[in-house]
């Protein structure tokens, strides 16, 4: 039976290409809570996805478990008559009955659509990667170009923006270097989509940036508070607009309310605690080296 699933998995893909468009929505870590295992996408998309759209787009992270068959046919029996894009996380990335570890684009109108695969493990894949890019870029002709991605691989630390894990992120740094001058260099506005965060609460759940002709947009799931996605529209003269939607209320929000500055102070508490924890050893060192130098200095006195 999960094999003739898989197969009607495969068929959607291939017709989702096919399909004319002016909505998609994008959702990041789609299974939800890490600590759930329920075997299936997180509640806040399944009560969603009712809303008129062309295009559903998941940014990676989609299935927890890619052993547990009841979650896979889960997945496939709630998508299966949905036109929808998989970008491979670091937890679906090896699925290979999947199709979508491939580096793919599409046109659509006069835009460029370019689903990535940024789980890298070595050199020759960031190099990979960087060239088909460049070399889509080069050879089609468009108005504005959308790029999707699981890894935000323009994070270069936690402390730039804290992202679910940091897993392939030195690698997937590298490609953003390897890209990013040719990409302001094009005269062409491109928007970045990546989906791996939200998982955990004090971790940033939506993120807007922008640098020259560059918009970057990311969301993700799992926190279990604060449920949204981001809905991209394409207007009939090509042009982009993007909010991020809360799932329960339906409210669509400015990017502006997620922009880099607000993230950092968000994400701030919950860092400063990892941080400590992942290096209280050395803290706990320096207090006890602190505390010995003013005893000292107190019976020096007496």
């Amino acid at each position: 039976m999960l094999k003739g699933l898989h197969l009607l998995l495969f068929t959607t893909l291939c017709i989702s290409h096919t399909f004319s468009q002016d909505r998609i929505y994008f959702f990041g870590h789609a299974y939800g809570k890490p600590a759930l295992i329920d075997h299936k996408m997180d509640p806040s998309i399944l009560s969603f996805l009712e809303e008129d759209y062309t295009k559903v787009v998941y940014g990676g992270d989609f299935i927890y478990d890619t052993n547990d068959q009841i979650e896979i046919e889960n997945f496939v029996e709630f998508n299966k008559k949905r036109n929808f894009v998989l970008i491979p996380g670091n937890h679906d990335v090896n699925f290979k009955l999947f199709n979508h570890q491939d580096n793919r684009f599409e046109l659509v109108g006069n835009n460029l659509l370019v689903y990535l695969n940024t789980n890298f493990n070595n050199i020759n894949e960031v190099q990979n990667s960087v060239d088909f890019l460049t070399q889509t870029i080069r050879k089609n002709i468009f108005k504005n170009v959308l790029i999707f991605s699981h890894q935000l691989f323009y994070s270069k630390s936690n402390f730039d923006i804290r992202t679910n894990s940091r897993q392939n992120y030195e690698l997937a740094n590298l490609f953003n270097d390897e890209i990013y001058e040719y990409l302001i260099n094009i005269n062409k506005n491109i928007f970045i989509y990546s989906g791996d965060i939200g998982a955990f609460r004090f971790i940033p759940y939506c993120y807007y940036n922008q640098l020259d002709n560059i918009s970057f947009y990311s969301s993700g799931l799992g926190n279990g508070l604060y449920n949204y996605c981001i809905e991209i529209s394409i207007d009939k003269n090509d042009n982009i607009s993007n909010h991020f939607v809360d799932l329960k209320t339906k409210k669509r929000l400015d990017p502006l309310k997620f922009n880099r500055w607000k993230v950092r102070l968000y994400q701030l508490p919950k860092l400063v605690l990892y941080e400590i924890k992942q290096h209280y050893l050395i803290l706990l060192i320096v207090l006890v080296v602190l505390l010995g130098m003013t005893l000292f200095k107190k019976r020096k006195l007496i």
